[in-house]
């Protein structure tokens, strides 16, 4: 395919998901890899927008609150190299996985005031994850930096949508970003405390939008000399086995309450071109000189929403192309909660590797002589 005009813009959409966080660390890296390869071969290409929601908006803070590509991955690599619970080997794996219900250094620990036990609306302490943030997030460059960076969390009483954004975008005022913005994002209830922000209770955005594509497609800039790339990390699983107790039954509810908005954007997408263009053909049979000119505007700016080249990294997709040996292609059952270091390790390769699979094409369309994985491996 000849290479396209223009520049590159990419949106990069990050869901929660726990412990899965793990395979947005390994496929954000090749992502800048690729840009870096990008801008090597002399194709301009900017991260136009970062979203993200519960531990996608921690990955996502240590992406643009980073001096560069190369510091972003070493932020996002030091963060994960952090998030680990190591258990003996002799343990089952079944326990190793579960150890995070006892707390995670750096993140959440059980509360021990006990005696107000009839007042509790969590199960846990999140204060931790602040000075956590504070260590891995440079937060003076995530507030200037020209990428857009937005985390969205659900207002408690109101149970409307907030976003949280560095730069106005679509009719919101910019916010500077600090750790409480993050924290607010991920606090899932029943587990994690609401987070308080200028007198108002949010939880966890991912309860109303796991996957918060508006504010990267609003991010985009116009012009037909722009290619826009909106790549979303897919975590969960559309397939999963038939739960086998009251834990799996849990586990299974959140894979599939989380997982599936986003494959109904899906449908939505496809629905929104077929109208876009019908739009277009109506368009075409109006004489230029008699539309008028608001009109015309209104024709434009739904253009822009069927030129976005839309990239789903689906990191447990089991029919990716990339060869993982089987024992590491599990369905990650109790895959929220399992921060121990061989399945961080593993996530963060195979986020990496299908990252790799699925974007080199993109790129190589775009006229990036990249170095496929393949060869890279060999």
């Amino acid at each position: 395919m000849a290479a396209l005009p223009g520049r590159i813009e990419i949106g990069l959409v990050l869901q929660g998901g726990g412990a899965l966080g793990a395979y947005e660390c390994g496929a954000v890296s090749a992502l800048l890899e690729l840009m870096d390869e990008a801008e090597a071969a002399g194709r301009p290409v900017a991260l136009k927008a970062v979203t993200g929601v519960s531990i996608g908006a921690i990955n996502a803070a240590c992406v643009v609150g980073s001096t560069d590509r190369a510091d972003a991955r070493q932020r996002l690599d030091s963060l994960w190299s952090e998030l680990l619970l190591d258990a003996p080997d002799f343990w089952p794996s079944q326990m190793q996985r579960d150890l995070s219900l006892f707390g995670l250094p750096g993140f959440y620990v059980p509360r021990t005031d006990v005696l107000r036990l009839a007042h509790w609306t969590s199960y846990y302490d999140t204060s931790q994850i602040l000075d956590t943030l504070a260590r891995h997030v440079d937060f003076a460059a995530l507030n200037r930096s020209p990428t857009i960076f937005a985390v969205t969390a659900v207002d408690v009483e109101s149970g409307e949508l907030k976003r949280f954004c560095n730069h106005p975008l679509n009719g919101d005022e910019p916010t500077e970003i600090a750790a409480v913005h993050i924290k607010a994002s991920g606090s899932l209830p029943p587990q994690f405390p609401w987070t308080v922000i200028n007198g108002r209770s949010y939880w966890d955005g991912g309860l109303v939008d796991n996957t918060p594509l508006g504010g990267a497609i609003d991010a985009f800039s116009h012009g037909p000399d722009i290619q826009r790339v909106l790549v979303v990390m897919n975590l969960y699983p559309l397939r999963g086995r038939r739960p086998r107790n009251i834990p799996d039954v849990e586990d299974r509810l959140h894979e599939l309450a989380f997982g599936n908005h986003l494959r109904q954007d899906r449908e939505t997408t496809r629905l929104v071109n077929d109208l876009i263009e019908t739009i277009e053909g109506l368009a075409a049979l109006v004489p230029q000189e008699a539309m008028p000119p608001d009109l015309q505007a209104r024709v434009d700016r739904a253009r822009i929403f069927k030129v976005i080249h839309i990239v789903d990294i689906d990191v447990q997709d089991p029919n990716a192309a990339v060869k993982v040996a089987r024992q590491d292609r599990s369905d990650d059952s109790s895959g929220l909660r399992d921060f121990s270091p061989p399945t961080v390790r593993r996530r963060r390769e195979v986020g990496y590797r299908i990252a790799r699979e699925r974007l080199e094409p993109l790129f190589a369309s775009h006229g990036v002589p990249v170095s496929p994985l393949a060869q890279r491996a060999s």
